[in-house]
């Protein structure tokens, strides 16, 4: 349980650039949005040139966010530069010798530059044409660098420095090792990879096959979104936005236009009103304008103590802007599965919902973009802007802003109820009464504790005796991080911390109230001994 809690400290900084990369490309984005033209016209060359190197950098660190993730961690793990090197060096060699074996008859979104490693065969006598990417597979190449790297970087340090090969030290030998694995790692998923790629093109397929389906639609939006933070969201993205899965549609001149998208985008530009495509968008909508700032207003709620809640106000204000106004749901969906991967599950859940219900009560806003995927924002409010002054999409937008609103009362409640009272334990059971019991053990006992305050991922602390404090039990009891302060102990508990507050809270009230009648009885017995 603390580990998995462990990873928001790791991800903190990573997280903190992924926020910066979508301000910056929201930024970007909005200044030269073609859908609020009718607001402002921007034909300044210098500014354009300016928020068309904001949009590229923020994409392009949103798109690098894993790996940034991937070196933190491993020098968090091993706190040493040797293993951050030899780890990029594993990741580099999967995808260089995937590359040189994989299969290159799958459509093109199943394939992606990684680092600049793309391979042309056509300078190379090997048998192959064009220039040829790895596998787009997201972070799992990733997760198996990271293993490779733990396991070899961890058995280099016993290699001995006798024998046959004690010319090599350990760092060589970590290498050495890495490289080997790496190389065959790589071969080896250039061979089993299709078989995922197979299966995935077996789940779309049972989707396009009806597109009008609710549950379909649901299954299409959960996925999308966990794809999301697997880093293989273009894949559904491509298919539904731009292939014949998402959809048809002929013009007036015999054009043909397909996905989703495409066919919204091409039929705004002819001033045809939509009523078959933007069922794979309006959900963004509902997402960026009411559950994520839902989630924010729930997270600030649930700060207890003024000076955290002087502290975060600004921030929460700006990310429910950019949220409202950009529109890039994946910072506030990575800090709620590392919060908490239950109610990160929640939250799919209703996004699934989501797309079945505003189906089948018929709201259809889409997106109106022809722009590389690499810069898609999709659901932006400022993209709704437009809509108000369309009649045939007006009502849609009344409803989906009528059902937002119960998206994001509901999640308001959900996240609250889930960090007061149901957040104990992760991936198993745990005893609530003992687990708060030794916590509060651990502090000193109840009538050490002088304040207690939190947020959902940390607890806050003021102690008579700081000498009573046993570090150990705290750890054992998923505390990864504990902070000595002027003011007392940071504690983070992970998603525990608002429930173990309000225990301790409700106990030094059932003291005080006991003391308080100890006193009154021995009041009254001294009056009685008087008279």
């Amino acid at each position: 349980m603390s580990k998995w809690h462990s990873l928001l400290e790791f991800m903190q900084f990573p997280l903190k650039i992924l926020f910066l990369a979508t301000v910056l490309l929201g930024v970007g984005s909005a200044i030269i949005n073609p859908n609020v033209a009718f607001l402002w016209s921007v034909t300044n060359q210098n500014i354009i040139r300016t928020s068309e190197m904001f949009r590229y950098i923020g994409a392009f660190l949103i798109n690098i966010f894993p790996v940034l993730v991937y070196l933190k961690v491993l020098s968090k793990k091993f706190e040493d530069s040797v293993p951050v090197i030899v780890g990029v060096i594993a990741y580099l060699l999967i995808n260089i010798s995937m590359t040189f074996f994989l299969d290159t008859t799958f459509p093109s979104y199943f394939y992606k530059e990684v680092l600049g490693i793309s391979i042309n065969f056509d300078v190379l006598p090997i048998s192959g044409s064009g220039i040829v990417d790895p596998y787009n597979m997201g972070i799992f190449s990733l997760v198996i660098s990271y293993f490779i790297t733990m396991k070899c970087y961890q058995h280099s340090r016993h290699h001995s420095v006798y024998g046959i090969f004690s010319f090599i030290d350990h760092d060589a030998w970590a290498v050495i090792t890495i490289l080997i694995l790496s190389v065959v790692s790589g071969v080896a998923l250039a061979f089993i990879w299709p078989y995922i790629i197979q299966g995935l093109n077996l789940f779309f397929d049972l989707i396009a096959k009806d597109i009008t389906n609710p549950i379909n639609l649901m299954l299409y939006g959960m996925f999308e979104r966990i794809s999301a933070i697997l880093g293989l969201v273009d894949i559904p993205r491509n298919i539904f936005w731009f292939t014949s899965s998402g959809g048809t549609w002929m013009n007036e001149v015999g054009l043909n236009f397909f996905g989703d998208v495409a066919i919204w985008t091409a039929q705004k530009a002819h001033g045809v009103q939509a009523t078959t495509t933007g069922g794979f968008i309006t959900p963004y909508y509902v997402i960026n304008l009411f559950i994520i700032p839902a989630f924010y207003i729930a997270y600030y709620s649930l700060c207890t103590s003024r000076k955290d809640r002087g502290r975060y106000w600004l921030f929460f204000l700006l990310a429910i802007l950019i949220s409202v106004f950009c529109g890039n749901p994946l910072p506030a969906e990575f800090l709620i599965l590392l919060l908490s991967p239950m109610l990160y599950g929640f939250y799919i859940v209703i996004v699934g919902l989501l797309y079945a219900f505003l189906h089948i009560f018929n709201v259809i806003i889409g997106y109106n973009f022809s722009d590389a995927l690499l810069f898609a924002n999709p659901g932006a409010g400022l993209d709704l802007i437009q809509y108000f002054r369309s009649a045939y999409v007006l009502p849609s937008l009344m409803k989906m802003l009528i059902i937002g609103l119960g998206a994001a009362i509901l999640f308001v409640f959900l996240t609250r109820a889930y960090f007061s009272k149901y957040a104990f334990g992760l991936f198993q059971f745990v005893d609530k009464e003992k687990t708060t019991n030794e916590i509060i053990n651990a502090l000193g006992g109840i009538d050490n504790i002088i304040d207690a305050q939190s947020t959902p991922d940390k607890l806050t602390v003021e102690l008579k005796n700081r000498e009573l404090i046993d570090y150990a039990v705290l750890q054992s009891y998923g505390a990864y991080l504990i902070l000595e302060a002027k003011g007392g102990y940071l504690i983070r508990l992970g998603n525990m911390s608002t429930i173990i507050r309000n225990e301790i809270l409700h106990r030094s009230k059932s003291v005080a109230e006991l003391n308080q009648r100890k006193k009154l009885r021995v009041r009254k017995r001294n009056k009685a001994e008087e008279a």
